[in-house]
């Protein structure tokens, strides 16, 4: 049996006002960033998570996911809308290696002015130690 990750972002509108610049951090009050978007996780874990920063500006409304390698396609079960705790969720395999591509969705807070699509996170079920055991 596996135990999910969870991935805290902190998004703001980018310069260009058109995304969601991101940052991605392993707790939920915005300390221990990842220091990149390509996100390694425990290979024990059967579900990642993404859920609000406590330091982000961005609501985070749903997500789309794809296995890098897989056909592409858009159904239901690669997208997935944050539930109301604005937080997402996606299986991950625990007897192989697979990489996500994630695309996560963000409006504005309160009064809806315009969705904000994150730049490419890429998340692997690779890493050796469980959450709890990261440095």
């Amino acid at each position: 049996m596996g135990i999910p990750t969870t991935i805290y972002v902190e998004a703001q509108i980018s310069e260009d006002g058109n995304f969601a610049a991101c940052r991605y951090f392993k707790n939920q009050d915005g300390t221990d960033e990842y220091p990149t978007s390509d996100i390694s996780i425990w290979s024990g874990s059967n579900e990642c998570i993404f859920a609000q920063a406590d330091t982000t500006q961005l609501m985070l409304i749903g997500a789309t996911f794809k296995t890098i390698g897989s056909p592409a396609g858009m159904n239901a079960s690669n997208f997935a809308p944050a539930d109301d705790e604005n937080t997402i969720s996606f299986s991950m395999p625990l007897t192989q290696t697979i990489t996500k591509g994630v695309v996560l969705l963000f409006s504005n807070a309160g009064i809806v002015e315009n969705l904000y699509p994150s730049t490419d996170p890429q998340v692997t079920n690779d890493a050796t130690q469980p959450p709890s055991c990261e440095n």
